[in-house]
């Protein structure tokens, strides 16, 4: 039986393509995936889904527990150029926001490992060429998404990436929003400060969002977040990145 133009024209045109690419590598990578999950939005109580939360259990040595990276993803193909405005990296604001939601702690130097630390430069505008209005900017609906994601479902118990009663103890749970981006080959930094010259982007690198939601307790917030921007065939240094992250958790937990 032949497939019908109209059929080979959904999947050929469709981001799903895509989102199994990036599930399929998460999976044969060990960790537990969860493909779009719906929540509701407490915003507009409404229902929606995010591309995929995975999580990963790193075992701390001698047997003291484990750390689970949780990650809530945003997979997007990246068809035309997009641009991102790069100014220096606030180190201490990012230093509270660690210390303030996990076994991190100030001025220390295992904590200076983290990711999210190591740079000295941090996204905070984008633009591409297929924007048309805010709504309909690719990246931003991939924020949003990964963040609203995040802050709706980051209080759900993480199952981790262990069988199912499975006596470790978890130490702590690291929660990270990601964007997966098929290709940085269109991609190029600007500097917000004016003093540099636009060049590609080659690098996995965070965008910085000032975020306001509502809780899922029904209450008003706004936190700083940082956003990791990774291009797929860069997954493994990430991952490799947010190993490291665990293990400091973990030493710090302990």
């Amino acid at each position: 039986m032949s497939i019908p133009t109209q059929v080979q024209e959904l999947i050929d045109g469709s981001g799903n393509n895509f989102h199994a690419k990036v599930a399929r590598w998460f999976m044969a990578e060990g960790w537990r995936v969860s493909v779009s999950p719906y929540y509701m939005d407490q915003t507009q109580q409404k229902a929606r889904e995010i591309d995929l939360v995975v999580e990963k259990s790193v075992s701390i040595a001698a047997g003291l527990g484990d750390v689970v990276v949780r990650l809530f993803v945003e997979c997007k193909f990246v068809p035309g150029y997009s641009v991102f405005w790069f100014t220096s990296k606030n180190k201490k604001a990012v230093e509270q926001v660690l210390c303030t939601s996990g076994p991190f702690r100030p001025n220390n130097q295992y904590t200076n490992e983290h990711h999210y630390l190591v740079g000295d430069r941090v996204a905070k505008l984008f633009t591409s060429s297929n924007n048309r209005g805010p709504d309909a900017e690719p990246f931003y609906k991939a924020l949003n998404q990964a963040l609203n994601g995040l802050v709706s479902l980051r209080l759900q118990s993480a199952k981790g990436s262990r069988p199912a009663g499975s006596s470790y103890s978890v130490l702590a749970v690291l929660d990270f929003p990601l964007v997966v981006c098929s290709s940085f080959a269109k991609m190029f930094s600007a500097d917000f400060d004016g003093q540099r010259e636009t060049e590609e982007i080659r690098e996995n690198f965070q965008l910085e969002v000032e975020y306001a939601y509502v809780s899922p307790a029904g209450h008003a917030a706004e936190d700083l977040f940082l956003l990791d921007f990774v291009e797929y065939d860069q997954l493994p240094a990430i991952a490799a990145a947010l190993e490291t992250d665990a293990r400091v958790a973990g030493f710090l937990a302990t």
